[in-house]
């Protein structure tokens, strides 16, 4: 890797330092972006000072990430544009086809083509135009907090704002991009699968640009680019049992009242939903109380290689999921029996018995 020219250094700093003046009197949006209402904004200092630190230290790799993640975020911030052309000149191999063309380089040698951003999609106007700034703030937001619990917050707003947003407007790419991010930062593998998709129906995967590059190389290494073949299996094999289900057991205990040991049976009939996790190949089952659902499952199955599901039980007490002691289908699909292992005595966790759960599908659909 070559070492940076003093000239090279000298168009970096100028570029993070100048710019600001610049951008002020040029807001205009970049052609990327032509037909996209982006909202205009700039990366704080101090950041653009840790790109030139970066450079000067010859962690060009570093530097360029830092700037395409921010691109992402301030995608008409002149100071980020120019230091990425001048980045990539960088660390682009001498001869190389995706430098950025220069003067001195013949008229028909270009670098090779990306999607534009928002080339094909139509011009937003009025209230869908203040609806797309108030996204890219959100997600902006939500990049910029560096408390985790209100990152989360933030970028699950946008995600749920912007799905219904994205109905209407399905070609505005970069609030996919955005929810790319969003995705891996919620760790939800469905969204980043569907998002991914968008950008590949776009020609993403032929773009030399390293913040687009960087998504979906992102997606690639989570595995979720190819996310519906992996859920495609248990679908077809377990889709049968998503639903609504009645639960009934009898719980047996033993405990200490009025400083006498009691034993007490009780009877439980429960309402159950059994659905597909988000985060991964899992069928869980939440109870129902009224209309409200359990904030986490009580069961989950999670489907093996072998193609089997192994189903385990959310332990309260001790924060872990144990093992079921079995999980028995009947042919016609209508009852699922799992038993779970139960400590009867307060006296010795090691007296312990099987309680079976009977569990009912109730969904008409079945």
């Amino acid at each position: 890797m070559k070492k940076p020219s003093t000239y090279f250094i000298f168009a970096l700093l100028f570029a993070l330092s100048y710019f600001p003046l610049l951008h002020a009197q040029t807001p205009t949006p970049t052609p990327a972006d032509a037909n996209a209402p982006v909202p205009s904004g700039q990366v704080p200092d101090e950041t653009t000072k840790k790109i030139a630190d970066l450079v000067h230290a010859g962690k060009y790799a570093e530097a360029q990430e830092l700037t395409a993640g921010l691109l992402a975020a301030y995608p008409n911030d002149q100071r980020l544009i120019k230091a990425k052309a001048l980045i990539e000149k960088l660390v682009a191999p001498a001869g190389s086809a995706h430098t950025t063309p220069s003067s001195d380089q013949p008229a028909n040698k270009v670098a090779p083509a990306q999607p534009a951003t928002n080339a094909n999609a139509v011009q937003l106007t009025g209230m869908d135009k203040v609806d797309y700034n108030a996204l890219i703030l959100l997600a902006r937001q939500a990049q910029q907090t560096t408390d985790l619990d209100e990152q989360k917050k933030l970028l699950r707003q946008f995600m749920d704002q912007s799905s219904a947003f994205l109905q209407k407007h399905p070609d505005q790419m970069l609030l996919w991009q955005f929810r790319v991010v969003s995705a891996i930062g919620l760790n939800e593998p469905m969204e980043g699968y569907e998002a991914g998709q968008r950008l590949l129906a776009v020609g993403a995967a032929d773009s030399n640009d390293p913040a687009l590059q960087q998504l979906l190389a992102q997606l690639k290494n989570k595995g979720w680019l190819d996310w519906a073949e992996k859920i495609k299996k248990p679908a077809e094999k377990y889709g049968w049992m998503l639903g609504t289900w009645s639960e009934s057991y009898t719980s047996t205990s033993t405990y200490l009242n009025n400083q006498k040991w009691v034993t007490k049976s009780t009877q439980y009939n429960l309402r159950a939903e059994i659905a597909f996790s988000k985060s991964a190949p899992v069928i869980e089952v939440y109870h129902i109380t009224g209309s409200a659902k359990s904030a986490e499952p009580h069961y989950r199955g999670t489907l093996l290689d072998s193609g089997e599901m192994r189903w385990e039980e959310n332990d309260w007490g001790r924060k872990t999921w144990e093992q079921v002691v079995s999980c028995e289908l009947d042919e016609h699909k209508r009852t699922m029996t799992i038993v779970i292992t139960t400590w009867l005595n307060q006296r010795n966790e090691d007296e312990s018995a099987p309680e079976t759960h009977l569990f009912t599908n109730i969904d008409s659909t079945h």
